[in-house]
């Protein structure tokens, strides 16, 4: 059952009620597997709303999906109910939700929980994961009111915080104790507070692609997430994180080695980036792929002519050649290279290319290296020749590996023609 009134759709709520009920009241069926409800938050609405969960309860509904339009700042509070539904599967609450939890909660079939925009103490955070015993996935999406996340089950696997909502004050801290938690992933703009993991020593993944207001008052916190993240053998990091670390390389800051077998780096690899990548290369002794996902830059700062690509810039062979020394560990393992273009001829910068030719010439173990392209927004134009000019530079230069492959991938319709120009 999917039940939808749109945004503007406020002044109808009297006849969308009338119609909900009647619906209900005319149901047969002896189960009812998914209730899924999108409408405005209204007074009236939230008596008929408790109603309606009521009804998919006691129909052992499975999977529930409540989503609540702002208006007018009115908050839902979740009826006591649907925390003892223990035929639950998945659970997504959004928007105008109060989770106020005052007895024991039995989710003791829960999956999947998604909170978004949401209210949330302490105890009642407590309460949830203590009775959600099968858990596997839990997100918080600007969600507030906690300070500590504990999450002791042992089916649960990965865990999501976008956009951390922070208490008001000095020293805020959100702390995290996942003890057999695999994934972790800290997300989106969560300014006014500090991540801290306290116990998680069983992840084999973590994504750090969270941003907050200043780059410069953050060095400590992102250099304390990873030295406990300094087993983890994925690591993603966004580009805050980036920027942090190249602000601690320009004060000479030493980085913990990392013991990460596989890199996602989500930043431009620029002239700034450039150098971030060479520490992080040099504290990663073990890594065997890394993944570049470039981001677009102003056309000022991109190259569109493709004769410019070859030509040597500041970051070029007398940089790398500088910082082989540092690296030379990380370089006998490296086996994967991918550089994802965003678009705008991103691939000409010349920091790319030196990073690229580098890697080709001294990673000795090195079987692939991969251009890719086809991820391209379609209002950003590709430019084929300024490409397939990177590729064939990187085809002629002295490989460290004599099974390397360089690969070259990109959309279709940016194919060059055998009528335009002959290769």
């Amino acid at each position: 059952m999917s039940f939808s009134l749109p945004r503007g759709g406020s002044r109808k709520f009297k006849n969308f009620i009338t119609f909900v009920d009647s619906v209900l009241l005319r149901c047969t069926a002896i189960k009812a597997k998914r209730f899924l409800f999108d409408a405005p938050c209204l007074t009236l609405m939230q008596s008929s709303l408790d109603r309606w969960l009521q009804f998919a309860i006691e129909h052992n509904v499975e999977e529930v999906s409540i989503t609540l339009h702002y208006w007018r700042r009115k908050i839902y509070v979740l009826p006591q109910i649907l925390f003892c539904c223990t035929t639950l599967v998945s659970l997504r609450v959004s928007h105008q939700c109060c989770f106020s939890v005052f007895g024991a909660v039995n989710w003791c079939s829960l999956k999947t929980l998604r909170i978004e925009y949401a209210e949330l103490n302490d105890d009642g955070m407590v309460r949830i994961l203590s009775g959600s015993p099968v858990l596997e996935f839990l997100e918080l999406k600007s969600c507030e009111g906690f300070q500590h996340i504990m999450v002791e089950s042992k089916s649960c696997r990965e865990l999501m915080i976008d956009s951390h909502e922070f208490c008001h004050g000095q020293g805020s801290m959100l702390k995290i104790s996942a003890p057999h938690l695999l994934k972790l992933r800290l997300l989106g703009n969560s300014e006014g507070g500090e991540f801290r993991l306290d116990e998680v020593s069983s992840l084999i993944e973590a994504e750090l692609n969270f941003d907050m207001e200043k780059v410069e008052a953050y060095g400590d916190l992102v250099n304390g997430l990873l030295k406990r993240l300094r087993h983890v053998p994925k690591l993603v990091m966004g580009s805050w994180c980036l920027q942090v670390l190249s602000l601690m390389e320009a004060r000479e800051v030493f980085l913990e080695s990392l013991e990460c077998r596989h890199l996602i780096l989500l930043s431009a690899a620029d002239r700034e980036g450039v150098p971030v990548i060479a520490k992080i290369l040099e504290s990663t002794p073990h890594l065997e792929t890394l993944f570049l996902q470039m981001t677009c830059m102003p056309n000022s700062m991109a190259e569109s002519n493709a004769v410019r690509v070859g030509r040597c810039d500041f970051y070029g062979e007398e940089f790398w050649n500088s910082a082989k020394w540092r690296i030379y560990q990380c370089l006998m393992h490296l086996k994967h290279v991918e550089i994802a273009d965003g678009g705008a001829n991103s691939l000409a910068w010349e920091p790319v290319l030196s990073l690229l030719k580098f890697l080709l010439q001294n990673a000795l173990w090195l079987d692939k290296m991969v251009i890719d392209s086809t991820n391209s927004k379609p209002s950003q134009a590709v430019d084929p020749w300024g490409l397939l000019e990177v590729a064939r530079i990187l085809l002629s230069h002295p490989k460290g590996s004599p099974n390397v492959k360089v690969i070259l991938r990109y959309p279709s319709q940016g194919c060059p023609s055998k009528h335009v120009r002959k290769s």
